[in-house]
């Protein structure tokens, strides 16, 4: 608990040193009675705060939620899961709420008005996924492992860093593969979202279903922009890709593939994860859309 030793240290030595000294001094008397007092507050707070400070922010169409942990806790039914984690790579066990019952609890009651969610992450990593996917691959917001304490999570390799999945993590317990959900971490914002007026700068307006762009595109949605913008919008772990320069306007082609295909060949531990899943034609098709927003660029010299 930050401070708190701090403030212990200075009730039980410093304090009665310097009454014994001041005691025939009014005016430092007050001084010192009101530094105690603002010691005694702060130690509260500090001790208070620290044991259910972490929120997650829910923002609807009509109104923006900070949820607590304490909060969920009191609405909802705590689930324990076991799964497969394609993030650790073994069996671990979980305790969390289901998220559809937690969005509910921030206010959401249809999604008329809106057909996916986007996760934010500390970090910028902000993939999203479909309303379908929430409910059909059974989506569990945790914030323990089975058996710890609140927030308290196994360390994971992260590139170069091994950090805490804490405060929240979404698992999906029906997912049909690792690649076929995200699975953020580090979680501190979800946001239901109309996908298409909250990233219209990105979509390709001008092409139709079935071209190379706009398959292109499809795939740029469900494998890249969770990390990467496009006219900045999208999330913000990697590089933005169009402005003021478009990603194929400084790399071959050919190697472009290929750095997309396995970063590691390139980089070493790098964050940016293998997309060896992709079939060379994916690839083809992703590099057009890029190709495309090119000549698509916002004003980025616009403040």
């Amino acid at each position: 608990m930050r401070g708190t030793g701090l403030q212990r240290s200075l009730f039980n030595e410093e304090i009665p040193k310097r009454v014994g000294h001041l005691k025939n001094n009014k005016g430092k008397q007050l001084f010192l009675i009101a530094s105690i007092l603002f010691s005694v507050v702060f130690w509260a707070f500090e001790s208070f705060g620290s044991s259910d400070s972490k929120s997650l922010t829910i923002v609807l169409p009509a109104r923006k939620v900070d949820l607590l942990l304490s909060q969920m806790k009191l609405g909802l039914k705590l689930v324990t899961v076991e799964i497969q984690d394609p993030v650790y790579k073994k069996t671990k066990a979980y305790d969390g709420f289901r998220l559809s019952e937690v969005l509910a609890l921030a206010g959401f009651e249809s999604k008329s008005l809106a057909n996916e969610l986007v996760f934010t992450s500390k970090d910028g990593y902000a993939p999203n996924t479909s309303f379908d996917n929430l409910l059909q691959q059974s989506a569990v917001l945790v914030f323990r492992e089975h058996g710890k304490k609140d927030f308290a999570f196994e360390k994971v390799l992260q590139g170069k860093s091994m950090i805490t999945p804490a405060p929240f993590y979404v698992i999906w317990e029906k997912a049909p593969s690792a690649e076929a959900v995200p699975w953020p971490y580090q979680l501190v914002q979800i946001e239901v979202v109309d996908f298409k007026v909250k990233y219209a700068k990105l979509y390709p307006l001008t092409e139709s279903a079935g071209t190379s762009v706009a398959k292109g595109f499809s795939v740029f949605k469900s494998e890249c922009l969770r990390c990467h913008s496009i006219n900045l919008q999208g999330g913000e772990l990697g590089p933005e890709l169009n402005v003021p320069k478009n990603v194929t306007e400084y790399w071959a082609p050919e190697i472009l593939k290929s750095f997309v295909r396995n970063s590691a060949d390139f980089r070493l531990r790098d964050k940016m994860p293998s997309f060896l899943h992709l079939k060379p034609e994916q690839l083809d098709d992703v590099l057009a859309y890029l190709a495309y927003m090119k000549d698509h660029k916002i004003d980025h010299t616009r403040k």
